[in-house]
């Protein structure tokens, strides 16, 4: 963890409900963000204080040791003891250690392989390559080490925008002689990250996230999750489902994009010889269609735009001491040739890639996850794609504003989207012996967190009640892919894509388990108040309260 690194989430949200966080001093903060080594302090001592059968969390985990393959056999129900059929589930790790179970939880996340581009001429390159997983690890050497005078960081989300800061940071306080930053952002891609601001709109809350994390906000997002409350489901309607409603919704979006960028000043003099307005996002905010993130420090912005030379521009090659960039396609004035900088440090900020390592491909796309297409069952694919060309008209009736996106660059996919019944479970497993949790993008991931680790418990349990049978759960996955195609363009073919959507797709979890302690009291509490971890403290006492437990 670095020192310029901060959250994307402010206080009061970024912590469980049962262990509130002590907020950072008062000087740390910009707006509620905060430096990221508060997070890790947190959570070090909530592995640590949490205690069950006389054993931390900290005793359960097995440091060091990587799972190397999970095999799944399946048990005859004229074999079972109680004739149902079920799954033995065998976890090798360590080479050759094996766990045996009968329930399993896939917690890996969306961010654990690093993904990084096979550029021409790699192989020549002798400086330093790093994904920007490894970044606060080589903190030293990128910013502290005066040896390293030319940086170049590759990829257009807010993690990439995060390591340019830092290394601008460093370039102007920290090294007698000034280091070259260069960003590229490549041309035929989804485009730079679209950066919101840290203040919020309305003086009734303290920051961005307050004021975007509720439930009135919430009402102006087309999605298929929210609206459990009758008063939500009667707003999702005259928002969505009306001519005059998805005006207010346009107007109210339109007006945020113009402000922000607005707000942001892209075109601004002190950046324009460092190609500042490069960093202009491509397409309307509404459809976030690149990875958003906050300007979470004051000088954030302006630190990159007097430090950071933008690029938006197709790599050619990698030489020695060097990257070569290809003009621009559109002719740009100044970019009409081939541009070579020096690169003494390379830091790919690309992603992370969705294929399981824990699964043979044949297995992940049984279970729901993402495979390569290359690798996915052609019969599987077929039936998935007819369901989804199924739902797609239902989508578009539903929500009739997703018909007319606007104009961007369509990616073709080259994995199957993940195929989970509520991002979680397996729509195929009647067994109920695995589940996946945090296979999703969301802007909030411990509020998500919580309501996805209680569902999860609750379905291997077998205590959801009205469970919809498999043709039901089918058609539900099948109609959130459609959707998120439709809401979230070239971020939704992998149909996981949720980030604005965090407060409905909670709701919806804690509504099919039948729990309401999280809604505050009156309709007006419930639509404005922003929606905090402690909003849930009671969650876990009042589900054992419905299950007689």
């Amino acid at each position: 963890m670095y020192a310029d690194f901060y959250t994307q989430t402010p206080v009061k949200m970024a912590e469980f409900s049962d262990r509130p966080m002590t907020p950072p001093p008062a000087e740390e903060q910009y707006y509620g963000f905060f430096p990221g080594r508060h997070t890790t302090a947190y959570l070090e001592a909530y592995v640590d204080n949490h205690n069950y059968a006389g054993q931390t969390i900290r005793d359960r985990i097995r440091f060091n040791s990587p799972v190397d393959s999970v095999v799944r056999t399946l048990v005859d129900p004229n074999t079972a003891e109680d004739g149902s059929s079920s799954a033995q589930w065998t976890i090798t790790h360590s080479t050759d250690r094996e766990i045996r179970t009968a329930k399993l939880i896939d917690a890996t996340g969306m961010t654990s392989q690093p993904q990084t581009p096979n550029l021409p001429g790699a192989s020549a390159f002798r400086g330093k390559t790093l994904h920007h997983k490894s970044f606060g690890q080589e903190q030293p050497l990128l910013l502290q080490d005066p040896s390293v005078r030319n940086v170049c960081i590759v990829g257009g989300a807010k993690s990439a925008a995060d390591v340019a800061y830092a290394c601008a940071k460093a370039s102007v306080v920290g090294v007698r002689r000034r280091r070259e930053i260069h960003w590229v952002i490549r041309e035929d891609g989804n485009g730079p990250s679209a950066f919101f601001a840290a203040p919020a709109m309305s003086a009734r809350y303290a920051n961005s996230n307050e004021g975007f994390y509720n439930r009135l906000l919430a009402a102006f997002l087309p999605n298929r999750f929210g609206g459990a409350a009758k008063w939500g489901s009667w707003l999702k309607w005259l928002l969505q489902g009306t001519a005059l409603g998805r005006w207010w919704v346009k107007r109210l979006w339109d007006g945020f994009d113009k402000g922000l960028r607005g707000f942001h000043d892209y075109q601004r003099e002190e950046g324009r010889e460092m190609g500042f307005k490069n960093l202009e996002y491509d397409v309307p905010i509404f459809w976030q269609n690149d990875s958003s993130g906050v300007a979470n420090h004051q000088d954030f912005l302006t630190t990159i735009a007097r430090n950071v030379h933008v690029h938006r521009r197709n790599i050619s090659h990698l030489s020695e001491d060097s990257i070569t960039l290809q003009p621009r396609s559109d002719g740009s004035s100044g970019a009409e040739k081939p541009l070579t900088v020096p690169v003494d440090v390379l830091v790919y900020c690309t992603g992370w890639s969705a294929k399981s390592v824990l699964f043979p491909s044949y297995e992940a796309g049984e279970l729901g996850l993402s495979v390569p297409l290359k690798d996915a069952d052609p019969q599987t694919q077929a039936r998935w794609q007819e369901l989804e060309k199924a739902a797609d008209p239902v989508i578009l009736a539903r929500f009739p504003m997703l018909k007319h996106p606007p104009a961007y660059r369509k990616l073709e996919p080259r994995e199957t989207p993940f195929r989970l019944y509520k991002a979680i479970a397996p729509p195929a497993d009647d067994s109920h012996s695995i589940v996946f949790l945090g296979k999703m993008v969301v802007g909030n991931n411990f509020r998500t967190a919580e309501a996805q680790a209680l569902w999860a418990v609750a379905y291997l349990d077998g205590r959801i009640r009205d469970l919809p049978a498999r043709m039901q759960r089918e058609q539900e996955v099948a109609e959130t892919v459609a959707w998120d195609r439709r809401r979230y363009l070239n971020k939704g073919e992998l149909g996981s894509w949720f980030y604005y959507d965090v407060v409905d797709y909670a709701d919806m979890l804690f509504e099919q388990l039948g729990l309401s302690s999280h809604r505050q009291k009156g309709v007006v509490g419930d639509l404005l108040k922003p929606c905090f971890a402690a909003d849930l403290k009671a969650i876990g006492d009042e589900y054992k309260r419905k299950q007689r437990m």
